[in-house]
């Protein structure tokens, strides 16, 4: 397709000769970032094919809604400490964790109110369950939005090839399929960042503090460290000291006061939530290390998991990068408008020593840089690519065609097939999970519709309850006893923010949640084979991971898949004494 200027400029960026003015006789001056054009590169790189904005945006709307629409909830934190509360301010019924007693008071209501306004107004014409799933297609359009602007600006800052690399990579990749329209503080922060990122890169730095502070105050405080090169950009680099205390001063007034005023009213006290969370989780003896805590190499390989190849293509980075710039210098300069790389990849590099080195390790706390954990990677097959054309052209007849060809020319097809090898990997992996979570999402379309009030029970398998926006109207959540002895959520009270009725007896549920995975005990029986109490009303598939072969059950191999894993039942089961 035929570039215009703008994009002629962009293209500069892949290693090709700049003019610094294309008007002659004129004084010369240093060249502005527009007048970067592309005036004597090779032919074939002229008609180089990449999305443009409309056709990059639709991909990924597609993509982030399809993932809205088919990825289940893979935490108990987003059904409890998210969507739970969600329900309580949009219908008066909930359950209510730990983290929202006045107590502890370290969730803050104010994000959950952004997305309550619209859902209160959608559940007077939806029922709960249309209501959860449009929530989640605006997660994912917000989603889309903010990598539509992170890959606009990849094409500004590393050049249109890495941004269409990037934009193959992330379309299929299993993390972005989770963490996309996820009901989590690390997936709104994922958005965030994102676009923050992509403003500091196009110089609006105003946009870039603000929205670095609104993922800090309003959605996760620990994600101040990925503004941290931002600030050494704007305070040591321009030295624009101005426009950093004002920006940030007006988002902490903007911001902060507001969520300070709705906390305080929820907790009935004043109510710093932001600053809550981080003292519990640094200044406490236990910090946040009560569950969850994971070896050092739980990233390595759950980034595998979500990312396969491209995760060793963004961990070998900082080496494919030194391997480039000692094998052929000229094709990682960087133009003077743009941000060094080491300060540019700085934010990843950050994040993943600050929490690999936590002993609390859980996948969402790597969301806030999952597109950099992708750019990364793209940028390292960039770096692949230039080093295979500059030995080739010492050691293959490509050498006289140096100057005339482009190196994207020779080394399209290792592109293509890295490409393709990290799509395959992405969609094994959604299949895999598909196949083996997604039953809950559909169990609890069985119960029927009542007029009636009635209640219904997670025994041993609480932690898949996908929460109460899959119940009808008048129904509620509760449990029954089981083998596990931490903490549950227990019902919001319409005068109080909870109370302590966490469980109740199993003859008083209508509807009970069971499964035939382990081995039945006294505080949990097979209910399901319990016929004089209880109908089966609905069954789906659920993984029974400790029969099944780990590398089968993590991603989907057609024909072999099936023959090493090894599937359980999920019953929905109806109390014949109290349903007729």
């Amino acid at each position: 397709m035929p570039l215009t200027a703008r994009q002629r400029s962009i293209h500069n960026k892949n290693g090709t000769k700049r003019s610094a003015s294309f008007s002659k006789g004129k004084k010369t001056r240093k060249a502005s970032e527009s007048e970067f054009l592309m005036t004597n590169a090779p032919s074939d790189l002229r008609s180089i094919a990449y999305p443009g904005g409309a056709v990059a945006l639709v991909l990924l709307l597609t993509s982030r809604l399809l993932a809205a629409y088919w990825s289940h909830i893979s935490d108990c934190d987003e059904t409890y400490n998210y969507w739970e509360p969600l329900h309580y301010l949009v219908y008066g019924s909930g359950l209510q964790t730990w983290e929202y007693s006045p107590a502890y008071a370290i969730r803050s209501y104010m994000p959950l109110w952004l997305f309550a306004l619209p859902a209160k107004i959608l559940s007077y014409i939806m029922a709960p369950i249309t209501v959860f799933y449009t929530i989640r297609v605006i997660l994912a359009t917000l989603s889309a939005s903010a990598d539509f602007m992170f890959y606009k600006a990849i094409c500004h800052e590393f050049g249109v090839h890495v941004g269409r690399v990037w934009l193959c990579l992330t379309l299929p990749a299993a993390g972005m399929f989770a963490s996309s329209a996820a009901m989590l503080p690390s997936a709104w922060s994922s958005a965030l960042v994102a676009a923050a990122l992509a403003c500091w890169w196009r110089k609006r730095y105003p946009y870039a503090v603000v929205l670095i502070a609104t993922t800090t105050l309003l959605s996760w405080p620990f994600t101040a460290i990925l503004g941290l090169p931002i600030a050494i950009d704007m305070l040591l680099l321009k030295r624009q000291y101005t426009e950093f205390i004002k920006w940030s001063f007006i988002s902490l007034l903007v911001i902060l006061l507001p969520t300070v005023a709705v906390d305080s009213w929820h907790y009935g006290r004043l109510v710093v939530a932001p600053w809550n969370i981080v003292a519990y989780n640094i200044f406490t003896e236990h910090g946040p290390d009560l569950y969850g805590v994971e070896p050092w190499t739980y990233y390595f390989v759950n980034g595998f998991l979500n990312f396969n190849i491209v995760w060793v293509l963004s961990l070998s980075c900082p080496l494919l990068l030194s391997a480039c710039t000692a094998v052929a210098p000229r094709s990682t300069s960087r133009a003077g408008f743009c941000v060094p790389y080491w300060l540019a990849l700085l934010p990843l590099a950050l994040w993943l020593v600050v929490f690999m080195l936590q002993p609390h390790k859980e996948e969402r706390f790597l969301y806030p840089v999952y597109s950099m954990i992708v750019l990364t990677g793209a940028i390292s097959l960039d770096c692949l690519q230039k080093m295979t054309f500059a030995v080739g052209t010492e050691l293959f007849s490509w050498r006289k065609d140096r100057e005339k060809r482009h190196y994207l020319a020779y080394t399209g097809p290792l592109m293509v097939m890295f490409v393709i090898l990290a799509g395959i990997g992405g969609i094994s992996r959604i299949t895999a999970l598909y196949n083996n979570y997604h039953g809950p999402m559909t169990l609890l379309r069985h119960i029927p519709e009542s007029s009636k009030s009635g209640i219904l029970c997670f025994g041993k398998e609480w932690y898949r309850s996908p929460s109460s926006w899959h119940l009808p109207h008048h129904h509620r959540m509760s449990f029954i006893t089981s083998q596990f002895d931490g903490q549950l959520p227990a019902p919001y009270q319409e005068t109080s923010d909870g109370d302590n009725g966490t469980y109740v007896d199993v003859s008083q549920c209508h509807y009970l949640v069971d499964s035939d995975i382990g081995t039945p005990t006294r505080l949990e029986p097979a209910y399901h084979k319990q016929t004089n109490k209880w109908d089966i009303i609905a069954t789906v598939p659920l993984l029974d991971s400790s029969k099944s072969h780990p590398l089968f059950r993590s991603f989907f191999i057609p024909a072999l898949s099936y023959k090493n894993i090894v599937y359980a039942n999920l019953y929905l089961l109806r109390n014949k004494l109290l349903i007729n």
